[in-house]
């Protein structure tokens, strides 16, 4: 199914199609000389500025298509980052919960407020538009989701895997803050 956007442009090259050949049609049964000559030419320059204008309006139409391509993967990309950025504030918010009525100790906090921090951003803050910026915010999301998954694991495992799992959570969280960073750049 096209969008208006690709009917637009295939109409536009159709019709610049059609103005080509009525060129081509012109200019093979041009007079050799006289008043008949004269009109011919001015007829074709008549047509040749009728292509010009249609061949812009391709290229309108083109970008039109090329932005509404850009904006649907730019929504789909958001309601992603919305999605993946619940588990990064759900998770910091958990802890902070533990923290607060002492099932850990204060120390998360320096895991925690980074998750929630780069969740909030995540979900909330303003997709750019380029899709450089958009992949980069995918890129945040996942590894704050990763981060979140790890940190939750953390919370439940514990010993001295807990501590492995503490310094990946850590690399992720410092990770999600570098590519939120980088997409604001």
């Amino acid at each position: 199914m096209t969008t208006p956007a690709q009917h637009k442009r295939e109409q536009a090259t159709a019709r610049v199609a059609r103005v080509q050949e009525s060129l081509r049609a012109g200019l093979a049964a041009l007079p050799e000389a006289g008043d008949e000559r004269t009109r011919a030419l001015d007829g074709l320059v008549d047509a040749a500025e009728d292509l010009l204008r249609t061949e812009h309006e391709v290229e309108i139409a083109t970008e039109q298509v090329r932005a509404a391509k850009l904006e649907q993967h730019r929504a789909g990309a958001q309601r992603l980052a919305l999605y993946l950025a619940a588990a990064p504030v759900a998770v910091g918010m958990v802890a902070g919960a533990l923290m607060l009525f002492g099932g850990i100790s204060a120390v998360w906090i320096l895991l925690a407020v980074p998750l929630v921090g780069a969740g909030l951003r995540i979900a909330l803050g303003p997709l750019g538009p380029t899709p450089l910026m958009v992949d980069r915010r995918l890129r945040a999301a996942y590894t704050a989701a990763a981060g979140a998954g790890l940190t939750a694991a953390s919370l439940l495992v514990p010993g001295a895997v807990q501590a492995i799992l503490v310094v990946l959570a850590a690399l992720a969280a410092a990770l999600t803050v570098v590519f939120l960073v980088q997409e604001v750049r």
